[in-house]
């Protein structure tokens, strides 16, 4: 073998190795990234990203909650019909309530603290990105090209 062709195999192969590792790097750090950027109400949402696969090639984050695609993205205007009741009832206006919605207990007893409605037009709601953003930041924040000429320059 010739002594340059050795070189540049050794400089592949670390190369090659190390891409495992840049991909878990770039992965955790999307993660980092999405949970900073994802809107906050009970938390869930956030807790529920995760690093679900890194190999040498891609990286893999996921929002196990639901409801993530109808935050990451808009949703369109919609009816909502009761399912399994006649009427839907909710928090009327101005009512304290709890972060999963329900009306409190002191409140549940006065008159007027629930609205009820046979239809309800919902007017849709603005998505708030947060995966594809974190996940973007995550690639300038690594640099990953910086890495690849590193990896390829610390080869023997």
């Amino acid at each position: 073998m010739i002594e340059g062709t050795r070189g540049l195999l050794s400089r592949l192969r670390a190369v090659g190795e190390s891409n495992k590792t840049i991909m878990r790097r770039l992965g955790v750090r999307a993660v980092a990234n999405q949970k900073a950027l994802v809107p906050r109400k009970t938390g869930n949402l956030g807790r529920s990203i995760r690093l679900a696969r890194a190999t040498d090639t891609s990286a893999l984050t996921v929002a196990g909650a639901n409801y993530a695609p109808f935050v990451e993205y808009d949703t369109r205007p919609h009816i909502i019909r009761p399912r399994q009741a006649k009427m839907l009832r909710f928090a009327a206006k101005g009512t304290p309530v709890t972060l999963s919605g329900r009306v409190r207990k002191a409140a549940a007893s006065k008159p007027g603290a629930y609205r009820f409605a046979r239809v309800v037009r919902h007017p849709g709601t603005k998505g708030q990105p947060f995966m594809v953003p974190g996940a973007i930041q995550a690639l300038s924040d690594e640099g990953v090209a910086g890495v690849l000429v590193e990896s390829w320059n610390r080869a023997d």
